[in-house]
């Protein structure tokens, strides 16, 4: 995948987008399993958040699979790609522990998994359906959409961050000249930054089995149903929602004056001696870095710190969606 994504970069150098430009976003820390099978369906519905009855090829749905605790080992989008045919991408930080976890469950199904060689990309601008359309000759136009084209497959990501764009690895270089025909080459940076912009997390090696799916908002997401049967992890997580128990949710915040930030850093606040949160996803952009955190609810009104009471200070900014009565 990566290296489709080296070679166009060499070729055509990335820049920044202005807000009226429509851009083409390299997708290079994401892997793209394939489960096909009869039973593949029945097996992925008692593993995953997601229902996987609204799952066809007209739409696709955000999930993640926990453990029996309802610790999350992975958060992804599923698609349909054929009949009895599935395409899950997830970071690829946790594509082969994700594919060690299920295959223990799959030996009892008529189903099997394997990673594939697709090419992801990211498109998004004022004139992203238009492109696409003309280009490919269909485009989705509601939330959660997805189409099938020639290439392979074009999803919706909700709140109006873009398009994703799931490509045959044959036909990745064909695709991808045509889309930078029409759309301003941008980093892979920027398409991180546009989604912590748009509140969908990514749950890396670095944080597995530390949060139940709503401590990264996916009930707000998409990626949580409250009406499908049992699957692993679901008690947990049923309870945390219907109980009101959860205290820890996911927010958005930018950084200044950081020089050095790492997955799982811990958020403080003064007075406290414990952390009270810690960061999930984050990227530098200009000279702040923006991210993603798992933060108490209670400590919202609080000023806080990365790494220490006394370290880079945080300020929280809005999200595309509502968590509590209490969102910053």
């Amino acid at each position: 995948m990566s290296d489709f994504w080296s070679e166009l970069l060499t070729r055509h150098a990335p820049a920044p987008l202005t807000p009226e430009q429509t851009g083409l976003y390299p997708i290079t820390d994401r892997q793209v399993l394939s489960i096909n099978g009869p039973d593949s369906a029945k097996f992925m519905q008692g593993q995953f958040t997601c229902h996987l009855n609204e799952i066809s090829a007209s739409q696709y749905r955000p999930g993640a699979c926990c453990t029996a605790k309802g610790r999350m080992i992975n958060n992804f989008n599923l698609l349909q790609a054929g009949e009895h045919h599935y395409l899950l991408s997830l970071h690829d930080s946790v594509a082969q522990s994700t594919q060690a976890h299920l295959k223990k469950y799959m030996v009892f199904f008529k189903s099997e998994m394997a990673a594939t060689d697709m090419v992801m990309a990211g498109v998004k601008g004022p004139d992203a359906q238009n492109i696409l359309t003309t280009l490919f000759g269909q485009c989705p136009s509601d939330d959660f959409g997805q189409v099938d084209v020639e290439f392979g497959h074009i999803i919706k990501l909700p709140f109006e961050a873009g398009f994703e764009l799931y490509i045959k690895a044959p036909l990745a270089d064909q695709t991808l000249a045509s889309l930078t025909s029409k759309c301003s080459l941008t980093t892979q940076s920027a398409w991180k930054l546009n989604l912590i912009e748009h509140g969908l997390a990514k749950l890396t090696s670095e944080n597995v089995e530390k949060f139940i799916p709503q401590m990264l908002n996916l009930g707000q997401t998409g990626a949580v149903s409250f009406s499908k049967g049992c699957y692993t992890g679901q008690e947990i997580v049923a309870r945390m929602e219907y109980l009101g128990k959860l205290k820890r949710h996911l927010y958005r915040a930018r950084i200044s004056h950081c020089e050095s930030l790492t997955t799982g850093d811990a958020i403080y606040s003064p007075g406290h001696n414990s952390s009270v949160g810690e960061l999930v996803n984050w990227v530098q952009h200009d000279d702040v870095i923006e991210a993603l955190m798992v933060l108490e609810d209670k400590y919202l009104q609080n000023s806080l710190y990365v790494n220490s009471a006394s370290g880079p200070h945080i300020e929280l900014l809005s999200l595309p969606y509502q968590i509590t009565e209490h969102q910053a």
